[in-house]
C-alpha cells in the first residue's frame, strides 16, 4: 500500500477491513510467532485481499497444514469467496480439495486443460482416461472395443451405454468402473457381461464406507460399499463383482500407459 502511495490513515483503514474479512482484526497487534498455523494462513489471505483484486490466485495455500486445519481452512476460504464475490483461482494437487471447494474445476495435463466443468460433471462424465483416473478412483481394464462396449484382455465383457470417447470396434480401448458402483454378491449373476468372479483379499473401514480389495484373476479391484449394506464378506470369501452398463466408462487407449503406470490391470 505504501508503494502505491496510499496515505497512512487510509492504510490503517484498509488493513482493518482486510483483517475483518478473515476474522483476524482482534489479533492485529500479535507477532507472527504468536499466531497458529491457521491464523497465519488467514493473515496471508488478508494481505492478498487488501488491494481488493478482481481475481485472486491461491497457489497451494493449504499444502503445509495438517489435515484437520486444512479442512477448516477449506470451509473458511469457500465462505469468504462467496461473501466477497471475488473470483478465486485455487491451484492444488489434492483432488478432494479441488472437488469440495470449486464451482468450476480445470484438470490439467502437461500444460493443457483436459477438462473444464463443474465438479459433478468432471466426476460423473470424465472427458478422458486421465481425468477418470485423476479425479477419484477407478478400476481400469485394457482391451478391445466391441459394438456394445469392450472385451478386456482377461476376457471380461463390458456393455457401456454411454462411452466417454468414440472408439471404433476392434481398436484398443480402456474400460473403467468406479469402486462405489461395483456390487458384491455371493451369487453368480445372469448374463455374460459386466461382472467378474473374485476373491476378497482385504477389508478396510473408512467411517461409513467399507473398502474391499478383491482379486480377480491376476489383478486386484477396489470396491467401496456403504457400511449399512447388509452383505458382509471376509478375507478369503469368493464373490461376484457386478456393475451397471451406465457405470462403465469407455475410452480410447491413447492414455493407457499414463493411466495404468504402476497400477495392476488386465
Amino acid at each position: 500500500l505504501r508503494q502505491k502511495g496510499v496515505s497512512k490513515d487510509e492504510i490503517g483503514t484498509k488493513v482493518v477491513e482486510a483483517l475483518d474479512m478473515v476474522q483476524m482484526s482482534k489479533m492485529a497487534t500479535r507477532k507472527p510467532r504468536q499466531l497458529s498455523g491457521g491464523q497465519q494462513q488467514r493473515v496471508a489471505v488478508a494481505r492478498a485481499l487488501v488491494n481488493r483484486p478482481s481475481i485472486l490466485l491461491l497457489d497451494e495455500p493449504l499444502g503445509a497444514l495438517d489435515r484437520k486445519l486444512r479442512e477448516e481452512m477449506q470451509i473458511e476460504l469457500k465462505l469468504l469467496q462467496s461473501r466477497l464475490g471475488i473470483t478465486f483461482v485455487f491451484v492444488t494437487h489434492d483432488q478432494e480439495e479441488a472437488m469440495s471447494m470449486s464451482d468450476r474445476i480445470a484438470i490439467m495435463l502437461n500444460g493443457h486443460v483436459e477438462q473444464l466443468g463443474d465438479p459433478e460433471t468432471v466426476y460423473e462424465r470424465p472427458a478422458s482416461a486421465f481425468v477418470a483416473g485423476f479425479v477419484g478412483r477407478n478400476n481400469f481394464w485394457r482391451g478391445v472395443a466391441t459394438e456394445k462396449g469392450a472385451r478386456a484382455n482377461d476376457g471380461t465383457m463390458f456393455v457401456a451405454t454411454r462411452p466417454e470417447e468414440s472408439v471404433p470396434t476392434g481398436q484398443d480401448a480402456l474400460a473403467a468402473v468406479r469402486p462405489e458402483t461395483i456390487n458384491l454378491s455371493a451369487t453368480r449373476p445372469s448374463g455374460d457381461s459386466n461382472f467378474v468372479a473374485a476373491k476378497v483379499a482385504g477389508v478396510s473401514h473408512f467411517g461409513d464406507v467399507l473398502q474391499y480389495v478383491v482379486t480377480a484373476g491376476s489383478r486386484d479391484l477396489l470396491v467401496q460399499v456403504s457400511r449399512t449394506d447388509p452383505s458382509r464378506f471376509a478375507v478369503g470369501d469368493s464373490v461376484w463383482c457386478t456393475w451397471s452398463a451406465d457405470d462403465v466408462y469407455l475410452f480410447s487407449a491413447r492414455q493407457a500407459d499414463l493411466v495404468l503406470a504402476g497400477t495392476p490391470h488386465a
